[in-house]
């Protein structure tokens, strides 16, 4: 009886050392296939580009005949400083005008904002107002839009 227990002592220390052996050498060979591989860096979620002002120009004023070219945003009082320029507004009230430079697309932004068009010598300018702007503040300029 007691050689037994000793024989089924040895069997069962003899299958728990083989299976710490095989789960160390399987611990030891999943590290180093691990190790091995490498993942190049990518540029996958990074993404350059210059925005230029057709980009950001609305539909309304490109089928209004404009192309913008430049570009004048602030907030106060903005000035269009040429001929086909974009000109933005703020979430503010502004003051919006044109010095007869030319067909202007004006965007105003949330608040009742004042749009100036050119001097009456033929086309007007292109505006995008605001639901809170009124029509009276609105002057030698054609609406083409009016957002909320």
């Amino acid at each position: 009886m007691r050689r037994r227990r000793h024989t089924q002592r040895r069997r069962t220390l003899l299958f728990v050392l083989t299976l710490v052996v095989a789960g160390g050498f399987g611990f030891v060979t999943t590290q180093a296939f691990t190790a091995a591989n490498t993942v190049p860096a990518t540029t996958i979620s990074q993404f350059t580009q210059a925005i230029t002002p057709a980009m950001l120009e609305p539909s309304e004023c490109v089928s209004g005949g404009i192309t913008a070219t430049s570009i004048v945003a602030g907030s106060g009082t903005l000035k269009a400083t040429a001929a086909s320029q974009l000109v933005l507004g703020s979430s503010g009230v502004d003051t919006i005008s044109d010095a007869s430079f030319g067909l202007v697309c004006m965007v105003g932004g949330a608040g009742a904002d004042s749009f100036t068009g050119p001097v009456p010598s033929g086309k007007g300018d292109l505006c995008i107002v605001s639901a809170a702007t009124l029509g009276t503040k609105i002057k030698r300029c054609t609406v083409v839009a009016t957002r909320p």
